[in-house]
């Protein structure tokens, strides 16, 4: 089954198609990619012009999606479940070690 989702976080619009075997499985997907969190867990922005997605790729080749908050430099990362299906984790700000 095909299910398209839209979502607009900061200056962009994102379009979602999802076409799975099973029914379940596009529109959690598509429910859960076009509900990226907008309210920081951090420091409580809710402002939606003020968030983004971002993405990076490790030298594994792991890839990373997050929405970044980008009044204090929080991320929301996107998890992905082992059986498929993806899930939002709460924002977080990565705070480097001192040395």
């Amino acid at each position: 089954m095909k299910v398209t989702s839209k979502l607009t976080l900061g200056n962009s619009e994102y379009v979602f198609e999802c076409d799975e075997k099973s029914e379940m499985e596009s529109l959690n997907k598509a429910i859960v990619l076009a509900d990226a969190p907008t309210i920081c867990d951090e420091c409580k922005n809710d402002n939606p012009n003020m968030f983004k997605f971002a993405t990076n790729k490790t030298k594994e080749g792991n890839i990373y999606v997050k929405v970044h908050c980008e009044k204090c430099g929080a991320d929301a990362n996107l998890g992905q479940y082992k059986t498929g299906g993806f899930f939002w984790k709460g924002f977080e700000k990565y705070v480097r070690p001192s040395a």
